[in-house]
């Protein structure tokens, strides 16, 4: 594929916007999606704009991921601007830490809604294009919640096992027509989602869960990224970027 157009959802912070500047460093033009933060949404901009070209387009559009008018307004938008989406990044997330004790009905339904319902729906929007073109890469943040339990909630456990299970049947469906699909679960990466709010003294008890000298950063997961965005072979995986927390 000779132009990359890329979409990675909830890319103003964390690894969104890590995977974005990847994909903008390799000549993409990306459009980038997030929810209400309108200083992280042009710092990001910002930072995106620094490493482009002229040729490439940086869109950054405000929305409800988990709204599924919203993917198709702005799949609408991104087709005119940019054209056909062929990468999709479904990062966007919410990750309320709360036990089952505590956990509400609402609670519960807005993570699926996000978190779940949202990848699915980003996925209907650019599948049919993808198909079309005989190529795309779907990549899926899941988490290492997905498969050990985590320490945010069964809420967010869910959510992200949902995500693998999606990739998978999509992996096995779409991978005729050029398309891999493949999950990305990281663990403990301290400089993205909770754990940038997170004391030395909490990460010191994240430390003690991994088996190398150091916690995850935003870096860790871009590089399995693009190892999934240059493999045409590799489909229907779920890539851990844990540092040996979960080992299978």
């Amino acid at each position: 594929m000779d132009k990359l157009i890329a979409v990675v959802t909830g890319g103003t912070r964390g690894i969104g916007l890590a995977i974005a500047e990847a994909l903008v460093k390799r000549d993409a033009s990306v459009a980038i999606t997030f929810n209400s933060n309108q200083k992280a949404a042009q710092k990001a901009r910002q930072k995106l704009e620094s490493f482009s070209k002229d040729e490439q387009t940086i869109l950054i559009l405000k929305g409800d991921t988990g709204d599924s008018d919203v993917a198709a307004e702005h799949y609408d938008k991104i087709r005119k601007e940019l054209g056909l989406v062929n990468v999709l990044v479904n990062n966007a997330g919410i990750m309320p830490q709360i036990s089952f004790d505590e956990i509400t009905v609402e609670d519960w339904n807005e993570t699926i809604r996000v978190n779940l319902n949202g990848a699915f729906y980003w996925c209907r929007q650019v599948v049919p294009d993808m198909k079309k073109e005989k190529f795309g890469r779907i990549v899926n943040i899941s988490s290492i919640a997905a498969r050990g339990g985590g320490v945010v909630g069964p809420h967010y456990a869910a959510s992200k096992a949902g995500l693998v299970g999606l990739t998978r049947y999509a992996a096995k469906e779409l991978g005729p027509f050029g398309i891999t699909v493949n999950a990305i679960a990281p663990a403990f990466i301290e400089d993205a989602g909770i754990f940038t709010q997170w004391s030395e003294e909490n990460k010191a008890t994240l430390k003690e869960k991994v088996h190398v000298p150091q916690l995850g950063n935003t870096n860790d997961v871009v590089r399995a990224f693009e190892y999934l965005l240059d493999s045409p072979f590799v489909t229907g995986v779920t890539l851990d970027v844990n540092g040996g927390a979960f080992m299978i």
